[in-house]
């Protein structure tokens, strides 16, 4: 057990504003081996390495400005890591390793950019269940006055490393894994100011063969002010649960830009996207619930359920995913004040209306949906129903646009207890309304059923965010 003393900090003592330059230099080095520009290939450099190791458990500590890396995990089984305070670094907690698995994570907070209101968001959730409903301080480094590709541009996209200007140091996650097996638990966490969430990368080959980023549960979260992406599966997945997250003002909540993955089971999640990040000019402003590849092939099916969101920004803004499964959620257009917005952004893009021209290649199709979410849902085994989505467009106008959502959705007005941003029992609907049946299948082939008899359309049910059990797995860390 490696446990800290009251009052022990582990850092480097060089707050965010005298490693600037540094992580710029460190990136523009691995720029010039023709590697995408970033610390990513020195993340084992940390305050606290674990490796060859099992049955560890890390918690009590607090690490501070630990550049790049404060906890890193290497060939690892069985380790716990609990109520840690991170605080600045590129990554909190990195992990590698095919053989390593069986990792939770829980009770632990990071802030990782400090010149905002990140600390007193972390209190206020912890003590009162919700972050402060304001915007954001306009002087936030990473939220509002850094450029996106400051921090993750590329130069084949005309962003070279600017030493001087660039923030390649933010460039990190929460939690980061690099062909780890899986059989990880992610709960309880809170992550505020941060550019990445939960972050798995798998090199697509060896994913399959090697059985990387299988069975991984997220679950009763916070992320705040994520300014790239909340939770990310990359290249291959399989299993994975998502459930009972809160996400406020973040870029994109899910990005899924994966070649291959299955059973997917998203569901009881809450979110708010009111406050737009980025400085003037910045062209990475404008984010999407969902964020999907070029290419993608189902191993099994992806339920999207039972979510309940307050949004400024598309469901999907482009692209394609297979056997994705979207019913009972409960979406509102809102502005930052709360109301309805007159002509709110396109549920699927800003070419939703463009024809779909059937003769067309699998290239010439994937090019064409460049600018909008595809419409060839029965080839891809896409399938929206069930959702009451307060949007102008949605049902009929997308309908009309050739997206064949199902007889069962309502684009009817909603009306929450609470629309404020960030309170999480202010999303239960005045009137709520029965749910879609629905049956879901699990990796062994056992079924989950909701049940119009006994469910409601969004997170909230009679009492309390929908349960269902699609993780047993997890049951590892509760016997």
């Amino acid at each position: 057990m490696i446990r800290g003393n009251p009052g022990t900090v582990l850092g480097s003592g060089m707050p965010f504003a005298e490693y600037r330059k540094t992580g710029n230099i460190l990136s523009r080095r691995q720029q010039a081996t023709g590697r995408f520009p970033g610390l990513y290939f020195m993340a084992d450099e940390a305050a606290l390495v674990v490796r060859d190791c099992q049955w560890v458990v890390i918690e009590k500590l607090l690490f501070r400005d630990c550049w790049p890396t404060a906890t890193y995990l290497d060939n690892c089984q069985n380790v716990i890591i609990r109520d840690i305070s991170f605080e600045g670094g590129t990554f909190a907690i990195a992990t590698t390793g095919n053989d390593t698995r069986h990792i939770l994570v829980e009770e632990c907070s990071w802030v990782q950019d400090l010149s905002g209101r990140g600390r007193e968001d972390l209190k206020n959730i912890r003590e009162d269940g919700h972050p402060d409903p304001s915007p954001p301080p306009a002087d936030t480094l990473l939220w509002k006055m850094t450029d996106w590709n400051r921090v993750h541009g590329a130069r084949q996209d005309g962003f070279p490393v600017d030493v001087a200007k660039d923030a390649r140091g933010l460039d990190g996650d929460f939690f980061r894994a690099w062909n780890i097996a899986g059989h990880v638990v992610i709960r309880k966490n809170v992550v505020i100011d941060a550019f990445n969430g939960v972050h798995f990368f798998s090199d697509g080959a060896t994913a399959a063969e090697n059985g990387c980023s299988r069975n991984v549960l997220v679950e009763k979260n916070w992320f705040v002010r994520v300014r790239d992406n909340a939770v990310e599966p990359e290249t291959f997945a399989w299993n994975w649960t998502v459930r009972h997250n809160r996400f406020v003002d973040c870029y994109v909540p899910f990005s899924f830009e994966l070649e291959s993955s299955g059973y997917f089971y998203l569901y009881g999640n809450l979110g708010w996207n009111r406050y737009r990040p980025g400085p003037e000019g910045d062209t990475h402003v404008n984010g999407q619930l969902f964020k999907f590849g070029e290419r993608h092939e189902a191993v099994g099916p992806h339920y999207v359920f039972n979510n309940t969101w307050i949004l400024d920004i598309p469901i999907v803004k482009r692209r394609r995913f297979s056997n994705f499964r979207h019913f009972n959620n409960a979406i509102a257009y809102r502005s930052a004040s709360g109301k309805r917005i007159p002509e709110p952004r396109s549920v699927f893009g800003n070419d939703s209306e463009s024809y779909d021209d059937p003769r067309l290649s699998l290239d010439e199709a994937v090019a064409f949906e460049g600018s909008r979410f595809t419409k060839r849902w029965t080839e891809l085994a896409i399938y929206f129903d069930g959702d009451w989505i307060d949007h102008p467009m949605f049902p009929d106008g997308l309908r009309a646009q050739g997206y064949p959502i199902g007889a069962h959705a309502s684009g009817e007005r909603l009306h929450f207890h609470d629309a404020g941003v960030g309170s999480p029992e202010g999303l239960r609907l005045r009137s709520p309304r029965p749910a879609k049946s629905a049956e879901i299948e699990l990796p062994d082939g056992r079924k989950r059923f909701i049940d119009s008899k006994k469910h409601l359309v969004g997170a909230w049910q009679n009492t309390g965010p929908l349960a269902l059990d699609t993780a047993p797995f997890a049951a590892h860390w509760n016997d």
